[in-house]
């Protein structure tokens, strides 16, 4: 059973999301009115600055306003190797998640690529790589996470935050990989104690994808196409869509075991192996 002061502090914390959850929609509304009156690095550091306000005026007023609250601990070396490691044996998982959303709805990064490199291919980038991981990491993981964990069982704080970091993204092809995302870098920063290593592993997939996505622009716009026009082309091959399905969540499956391994190892080189081996849907008393 939860407590009753646990249970008015989710209620808190589920209206301080549905501030952040609003301002997002809102920004994005005012975004789509402006157009391409105001550079997009410009409005992308205001929706940001207007999404942590929230969470840094919540975090203040209830005295939670440090490093520590927010899970800002150095790491060791060997653990910064095994986050790199885990960033790759878990994306089969969130690729799955992928595939499985465009049985749906387009992918909605692939769709925009183009825009996105044609506007300002370097602030494109340092939105993708470097403000975003760091923002919402700050918000979902370092804010919300490290709260709920505290008011609810771990995997149940996991899948919560998880979801708050789908919703943000206001499409449900991102929303599906992000919320297998989202329960990933929970656990990995419980293992290592710290929000470096949600930092570091989103960065590395948004960079990783990014790159990636560049490449094929430029391969797909030699063969005077786009990779957004191939994307629903491949899409729109039913069979070969369900291929692509059955093939990802065969990975899934190890990966899912890989990625244990992973954050055991990380859990037991940061000295948090007793908390990461204790059950994973325990009881708030």
């Amino acid at each position: 059973m939860i407590k009753n002061e646990n249970k008015k502090e989710l209620i808190k914390l589920i209206i301080v999301y549905a501030i952040v959850l609003g301002l997002m929609l809102g920004m994005a509304f005012v975004s789509s009115l402006i157009g391409e009156k105001i550079p997009m690095i410009a409005l992308y550091i205001i929706l940001y600055a207007l999404l942590m306000l929230p969470v840094i005026v919540y975090a203040k007023m209830t005295g939670t306003l440090t490093a520590e609250d927010f899970g800002f601990k150095k790491i060791k070396v060997s653990t910064f190797f095994f986050t790199v490691l885990l960033t790759i044996v878990s994306m089969p998982m969130y690729m799955f998640a992928n595939v499985l959303s465009q049985l749906f709805v387009p992918n909605t990064i692939v769709q925009s690529i183009d825009t996105l490199f044609t506007t300002n291919a370097g602030a494109s980038l340092f939105m993708a790589v470097i403000l975003a991981p760091l923002c919402e990491e700050f918000i979902c993981r370092g804010f919300f996470q490290n709260r709920l964990k505290k008011v609810v069982p771990f995997f149940a704080s996991a899948v919560i935050s998880g979801l708050m970091f789908g919703m943000l993204h206001l499409n449900l092809n991102q929303f599906c990989y992000a919320l297998v995302l989202g329960v990933v870098f929970a656990y990995a920063n419980r293992a290592s104690g710290s929000i470096f290593t949600s930092m570091l592993m989103h960065f590395l997939i948004n960079g990783g994808n990014m790159l990636f996505l560049l490449v094929m622009q430029a391969a797909y716009a030699s063969m005077n196409t786009s990779i957004g026009e191939a994307a629903e082309t491949y899409r729109a091959d039913k069979s070969a869509m369900l291929a692509s399905v059955i093939f990802y969540g065969v990975l899934a499956v190890a990966s899912f075991f890989l990625t244990r391994l992973v954050i055991r190892a990380i859990a037991n080189r940061e000295g948090n192996l007793e908390v990461e081996q204790s059950p994973a849907v325990e009881q708030v008393a």
